[in-house]
């Protein structure tokens, strides 16, 4: 059984990479960004990819769409510092095997992923909260580009009611609670990506 490993952070890889060689599976590479991930498992075929969902630029439930999508053989793991509702039914959306804490004991997160590499689904794949609408994703989009409620109104077109309540809306779909935590929810979650600043 082989895996890849994708996380920013090269403690969280390092003890993911001991904690399942012990368990008898063999790591075959590790990644710290969601694009480098995509072209390692491409090249190495893995059973399965072990992936934060809060990555650098491409977010790890985007990667496991596109990992779904390109590498259907290959069973996608999400291992997130949050459990919100929201974000685990996106992980199903996305195609996500399973879902788990970095805060689960141990065993819980071999089992998963040795389950997860033989082909079961630890996730449902349908219901959980509905994706956010276009306008809801626009509004999003915005907020996390630095607006104001108000310049977002004229820039849609829209009286700041309106942005307010797709806003509102948002924030109950995400489970979140402040717009810090929907804008960081919705751009983890690869509902709404903000453009990249070019380089000089």
């Amino acid at each position: 059984m082989r895996a890849v490993i994708v996380d920013d952070h090269p403690v969280v890889r390092e003890g993911l990479c001991s904690l399942l060689s012990r368990a008898g599976v063999e790591v075959v590479g590790q990644a710290q960004g969601g694009s480098r991930a995509l072209r390692l498992i491409r090249d190495l075929q893995p059973d399965v990819a072990v992936v934060d969902v809060a990555l650098p630029g491409l977010s790890g439930i985007e990667l496991c769409r596109r990992i779904r999508r390109r590498l259907p053989q290959v069973k996608v793991v999400l291992i997130s510092m949050f459990d919100e509702p929201a974000w685990r039914a996106e992980a199903g959306r996305a195609g996500a095997a399973a879902y788990l804490l970095k805060g689960d004991p141990p065993e819980r997160i071999v089992d998963a992923v040795l389950r997860a590499a033989r082909g079961e689904v630890l996730l449902p794949r349908t219901g959980g909260v509905p994706p956010l609408t276009p306008r809801e994703q626009e509004v999003v989009r915005l907020i996390a580009e630095g607006k104001k409620l108000s310049e977002i109104a004229r820039i849609l077109c829209r009286s700041p009611a309106t942005v307010r309540a797709h806003k509102a809306s948002a924030m109950r779909k995400l489970s979140v609670h402040s717009t810090t935590g929907l804008v960081r929810a919705a751009l983890e979650l690869g509902l709404v990506r903000v453009p990249e600043v070019p380089r000089a």
